[in-house]
């Protein structure tokens, strides 16, 4: 999420004599940013204010970059300030929440409490976005507010621990703000996402955290696999179009796990010069005019290939004016709505068969003869890739390195605590 809030919020967690920044060139902000390269070219700039103090907290890039920042442009962005003030709004609010902070590594191990850190694929809100946040009397102050980009971490709860829903909410709800007095507001944008682990109960009561040491069943999980890929179109309808696998806003991070079922392309002896012949003709304006062409089935190869024709035609420019009626015949048009009719079948029999080819080879590959959790682990998740619809890599943790769990993370970013928990109830029940 991201957490937009008046300058008096910041000035307790700044260190001393320290300057804010408020007006800041594009070439300071570009950098200045904090989004790892991989969102260059969606998150390309930092959107905060400055601050002239030097920083010892290493994230979002590594120990250095802050100060190397302020000694180049005589200022920084924001380093953990944003993670302070959330955790003092927390534990101002209703159930006096304890957010930890400065415990990447922990949360990445344990998840057994509630984590507040910063998040490197979100940037801030621009101006216009605050001034619309903010709303009311208060967006005429929006010079007075600023944003910045965190990740709040729960700690497990069973799934039909109602006690532990109704704490996700109490918190929601104070980090939100709000209110006509609030000095703080939260909210997502399309680059947000909403993550649900699901873990076994730890063999120990004294455990906070999911178990370490075992995972569920392999058939369980088989079939999980299997439903999840089989059916991922259909599930991905339930989340709007910036969540659904391979889109500009989810990009690396929400692939699907479909692709991993089918084998890679044979390349050999592709005609690549062919391959550029054509798009440089102006015949493929986009990948999907190359469909077939450099595929499984018709690699675009000197032999195969049928290179686009053009034809020329020279306009006829009346010298006069003149119009022209035309009309079609009930036969014409009876044989237009056929071929389209034919069409539209055609298409249909092609997506039919290419979703047999994914069931098939859903079959073949999650319940292969002799089939391990690491083996089906490394099909899902195509030997470590975690930034699936679906993330398999936790559940081949080794004891000691973590809780094993699936990782459903296509939900968008979410504060609606009915919203939270209707998409935990689902995931629970697949």
């Amino acid at each position: 999420h991201i957490l937009a809030f008046h300058s008096s919020l910041l000035l307790p967690h700044l260190p001393p004599n320290t300057l804010i920044i408020k007006d800041l060139p594009p070439p300071t902000r570009e950098s200045l940013r904090q989004t790892s390269t991989q969102y260059l070219w969606t998150r390309s700039q930092y959107n905060g204010w400055g601050l002239t103090s030097p920083s010892t907290y290493p994230l979002p890039r590594g120990p250095g970059f802050h100060n190397e920042c302020l000694a180049k442009h005589g200022c920084r962005g924001y380093a953990d300030e944003a993670l302070k003030m959330e955790r003092a709004i927390l534990l101002s609010g209703p159930t006096g929440t304890e957010a930890v902070i400065h415990a990447e590594e922990e949360k990445r191990r344990d998840f057994a409490r509630w984590y507040l850190t910063t998040d490197h694929s979100l940037v801030g809100a621009t101006r216009e976005e605050l001034a619309a946040v903010i709303g009311g009397p208060k967006a005429a102050e929006s010079g007075e507010w600023d944003s910045a980009p965190l990740e709040l971490v729960s700690p497990p709860f069973a799934l039909d621990e109602e006690a532990g829903l109704e704490e996700i909410a109490a918190v929601l709800k104070a980090v939100r703000g709000g209110k006509d007095d609030d000095l703080h507001r939260a909210f997502t944008d399309e680059w947000c996402g909403f993550h649900v682990h699901i873990g076994l109960p730890p063999k120990s009561s004294s455990s906070s955290s999911c178990n370490e040491e075992a995972s569920f069943p392999l058939p369980v999980l088989q079939h999980l696999a299997y439903i999840t890929t089989v059916y991922e179109p259909a599930i991905s309808s339930l989340h709007p179009p910036s969540r659904r696998p391979d889109r500009d806003a989810t990009g690396m991070d929400l692939a699907s796990n479909r692709d991993l079922l089918l084998p890679e392309p044979d390349f050999a002896g592709v005609d690549w010069d062919a391959v550029e012949a054509v798009y440089d003709s102006g015949y493929a304006s986009s990948d999907d005019d190359l469909e077939g062409l450099c595929s499984l089935d018709l690699p675009l190869t000197k032999k195969n290939r049928a290179p686009p024709t053009t034809t020329t035609t020279t306009p006829i420019i009346p010298t006069t004016a003149s119009f022209t009626t035309t009309t079609t015949t009930a036969e014409e048009e009876a044989a237009a709505a056929a071929a389209a009719e034919e069409e539209e079948k055609e298409e249909a029999d092609k997506d039919d068969a290419y979703e047999r080819r994914i069931q098939q080879r859903a079959r073949d590959l999650l319940f292969a003869p002799g089939q391990t959790l690491k083996g089906l682990c490394d099909v899902m998740s195509s030997g470590g890739q975690r930034g699936r619809v679906v993330n398999w890599t936790y559940l081949a943790r080794k004891p000691g390195k973590g809780p094993r769990t699936v990782e459903f993370r296509q939900h968008e970013g979410c504060l609606d605590a009915a919203e939270v928990r209707s998409w935990v109830k689902f995931c629970g029940a697949l």
